[in-house]
């Protein structure tokens, strides 16, 4: 007999569902041997949140946490379901419980599964909870422990997402994983935590098959939730030149970096060619000093080659900018600041998080309240400033995907 699994996304304001996605992925992989309903507490009270649970009648019940901001919200889920007196096993997986389990395993989980959680969880619903099993954070007698790190499993040995168990997305973006990890090492970043330093993508003939899947199903916007799509130019050139033959979706969203955009001179008109119409840039600094040192050795002239081709071949660019990083000046602020406002679409400035684990600030991952002010003003100084304004509604009355996506984005003021 199958166990009965609840998998939930904790009360947590969402601006794109990757939580909710994320649960898809994982409930393919252990299809076989459970019961699986998914509770997408997103837009719902706690106690909302319980009732669902309930009404599942779980023996297993999995929380993800898709980042530190989503730990409040776990444990409350967590916690809560203790002293209502479910005795059944409880787990927390994800990037927040990844890079601080302890909080997790006190609020009442028996368990944190770190990194990828496919594999882990698989073993845990067959075995149960064993200090010998791979991937896992446990907590004895006051003491945190971590078991030995799992294999990554193979891309293509992921299945299809159980997508009928999360129903449309509110959004109406559509989430596809094409990869994971990123071959880069930025001192700042957490990826290489959660997924270490290897790169790993599904081929191309299996993404060009998810796609056109996602198609027939009616997905207009489809989101590349990989932390870098551009990690293999090739394999994008690849995957474009699949797509040409149709049918396409309205456009694509990634994220890429600007050396990786420019690596070849066919990618970003392949790129456009096969929709792929908006970029997620992540700067982080136009300082080359400062972006030698947090180990992302871009430079402005690749930065502004990159964003130069993409807006001759209408590809709408999002760029952030990280605010506070050590040894930032006053200058590289301003430094970004300019390029934002010369180069790009949209942009975002963000606070420093010293993310635990992390070669740069190995901290709580609560940036300072100065970066998140000083952060807040950047966003609002690039939002109001005249010549973003006069960009954006020269771009909205354009008949084009470019068009679409700058009146959203001045309706949006973001």
């Amino acid at each position: 007999m199958k166990a009965r699994i609840t998998l939930v996304k904790p009360p947590e304001s969402s601006r794109l569902n990757f939580g909710t996605f994320s649960l898809a992925v994982l409930g393919a992989y252990v299809k076989d041997i459970a019961e699986l309903s998914i509770v997408d507490a997103t837009d719902i009270s706690l106690g909302e949140t319980l009732d669902r649970i309930k009404r599942e009648k779980p023996k297993v019940l999995g929380v993800t946490t898709m980042s530190l901001e989503s730990i409040g919200p776990a444990t409350s889920v967590l916690r809560a379901m203790r002293e209502s007196g479910f005795r059944g096993m409880m787990v927390a997986g994800g990037h927040g419980a990844t890079m601080l389990p302890r909080k997790i395993l006190e609020s009442g989980a028996d368990a944190v599964v770190y990194g990828e959680g496919e594999e882990t969880f698989r073993d845990l619903l067959r075995s149960g909870i064993k200090e010998d099993l791979k991937g896992l954070f446990l907590l004895r007698e006051g003491n945190l422990i971590q078991t030995p790190p799992r294999p990554h499993l193979k891309m293509d040995e992921l299945p299809v997402p159980l997508r009928e168990l999360i129903g449309q997305p509110a959004s109406g973006v559509a989430m596809l994983e094409t990869s994971r990890g990123c071959p880069h090492r930025c001192s700042f970043c957490e990826t290489t935590r959660f997924h270490g330093s290897r790169w790993r993508a599904r081929s191309p003939q299996k993404v060009v098959r998810d796609i056109r899947d996602l198609v027939r199903r009616g997905a207009a916007v489809i989101q590349i939730v990989d932390d870098n799509f551009l990690a293999d130019p090739r394999r994008v050139l690849k995957i474009c030149e699949l797509l040409f033959r149709g049918p396409l979706p309205l456009l694509f969203i990634f994220s890429a970096r600007s050396d990786d955009l420019i690596r070849n001179a066919e990618v970003i008109p392949h790129l456009a060619r096969a929709h792929f119409l908006r970029v997620n840039v992540g700067v982080e600094t136009v300082d080359e000093t400062l972006a030698a040192r947090i180990g992302k050795r871009i430079s402005r002239r690749q930065h502004l080659k990159a964003f130069a081709d993409m807006r001759k071949a209408g590809i709408y660019i999002v760029a952030s900018f990280i605010v506070g990083l050590p040894g930032e000046t006053e200058s590289s602020r301003r430094k970004s600041f300019a390029a934002a406002l010369e180069f790009t679409d949209s942009a975002r400035f963000v606070p420093f998080q010293p993310f635990p684990g992390i070669p740069m600030g190995n901290g709580s991952g609560e940036p300072e309240p100065r970066f998140v002010k000083m952060a807040e003003k950047l966003n609002r100084d690039f939002e109001n400033h005249p010549a973003v304004q006069k960009r954006k509604r020269r771009l909205a009355r354009e008949a084009t995907i470019h068009g679409l996506l700058a009146r959203a984005s001045l309706r949006a003021g973001a």
